[in-house]
């Protein structure tokens, strides 16, 4: 009960013992006056409440994060009792339980359509709709709620993608250790050539070898550029409950932009998905990017793996790869060996950290990664997202 409903019902109370005490016909007129005015306010506002039609229209559903939607907002008050004032809560993506507002002053029995921008602020998929609806009456002294269970507007908000330079994968890379990768279709022979230091066993013909008493090797055709495969920490960040979103966005973007940029390249891409329900994305040309972008909308930061041991999983795959990407919100002792033993096998290898402060051991790792040949980069996710028109924003480190 609102302060001032609280004393002009004191103050009616007062005045009907009044007048049946004494008779007094004024005590009587006031008595009435004020019981009739709290009548018509809490008729008012029930009548209202429940008769009440208010509809949500956008012409957008799906919107990049960052954006900003245009909701229509019809409202259509349908009791011929006034009421002050009419509030409208609407949910919106905008930030964690963000609830905006619309406040009307008079509400037609036509209808009058109102307009409503909501801000994007973070991927993912929001019910944009009709909270409850609160109405005062023309006294100010009731004011009722009624929350609203009907669905509203399914908007998506999709990761941005940007520009950054692809990963330039040599045929051979001979790595550290020397080892030669096998860039040939094994499924396609096309003729024999002589022995060369390097070459596999599995290659030799013997038959012929033992004919012609030489040494000599198969030849393949030779495949299409090697595939990129990209791994990102899909565990819970470990930071504040208000940081996370941003943490979450920035993983899903960088990871949406690499597989990008590496299939404009010419390059197949690959990109498991280690969460409570696993899946794979795969792509052979940038049209299919937009497979990458809708996974990804959707994402659950839910994995119970921790990236190290993620990266073990998927070892058994760097046979065939060109190029390993790493994405991850941590960087520590085990990571670096690690991700130091998959270079030791030949494969590229670049790795991307997304974190806000870079403290003196991460540093110190990201020097020691520079040093055995791995890409470092370090983004911040608070900063201003790397665009085609601001492409420097991506901090790079290569060493």
């Amino acid at each position: 009960m609102r302060p001032r409903t609280g004393v002009f019902l004191l103050v009616s109370l007062t005045l009907w013992g009044v007048a049946l005490s004494t008779g007094d016909r004024v005590c009587h007129l006031l008595a009435a006056i004020m019981s009739l005015m709290m009548l018509t306010g809490i008729v008012s506002v029930i009548v209202t409440l429940f008769t009440l039609k208010v509809d949500l229209t956008s012409a957008r559903k799906r919107v990049l994060r960052g954006q900003t939607v245009l909701v229509k907002v019809s409202v259509r008050k349908r009791s011929l009792i006034p009421v002050s004032l009419i509030e409208i809560d609407i949910t919106s993506p905008q930030g964690l339980n963000d609830i905006g507002r619309i406040t009307i002053s008079a509400a037609s029995m036509r209808g009058r359509e109102y307009r409503y921008t909501i801000a994007c602020a973070h991927r993912g998929v929001y019910q944009v709709g009709i909270r409850q609806i609160r109405v005062t009456d023309v006294f100010g002294l009731f004011s009722f709620e009624r929350p609203i269970r009907r669905k509203g507007l399914r908007l998506t908000v999709l990761p941005q993608v940007y520009e950054i330079s692809p990963i330039q994968i040599k045929p051979v890379d001979d790595g550290p250790q020397g080892r030669i990768r096998n860039t040939d279709d094994l499924a396609s022979p096309s003729g024999v050539r002589a022995w060369q230091d390097g070459d596999s066993l599995k290659k030799v013909h013997w038959k012929l070898t033992a004919r012609r008493r030489e040494l000599l090797v198969r030849t393949f055709e030779e495949t299409a550029k090697p595939d990129v495969l990209i791994l990102m920490d899909c565990a819970k960040p470990d930071f504040l409950a208000s940081q996370i979103p941003g943490m979450e966005d920035t993983l899903c973007e960088t990871a949406l932009s690499c597989a990008q940029a590496q299939l404009r390249a010419g390059y197949q891409v690959r990109m498991p998905l280690h969460v409570s329900r696993p899946t794979e994305l795969a792509a052979q040309s940038a049209g299919e990017i937009q497979q990458f972008q809708n996974t990804l909308a959707f994402l659950e930061f839910d994995s119970v793996f921790p990236f190290e041991q993620v990266i073990m999983l998927e070892m058994r795959r760097l046979q065939r790869t060109g190029a390993l990407i790493l994405l991850s919100s941590s960087l520590n002792a085990q990571l670096y060996d690690i991700v130091t033993r998959v270079r030791a096998l030949g494969v590229t290898v670049r790795y991307i950290w997304v974190s806000e402060t870079e403290h003196e051991d991460q540093s110190l790792l990201l020097q020691k990664m520079g040093v055995q040949g791995i890409i470092c980069s370090c983004i911040n996710p608070w900063d201003e997202s790397p665009t085609a028109e601001n492409p420097s924003s991506l901090k790079s480190r290569q060493r």
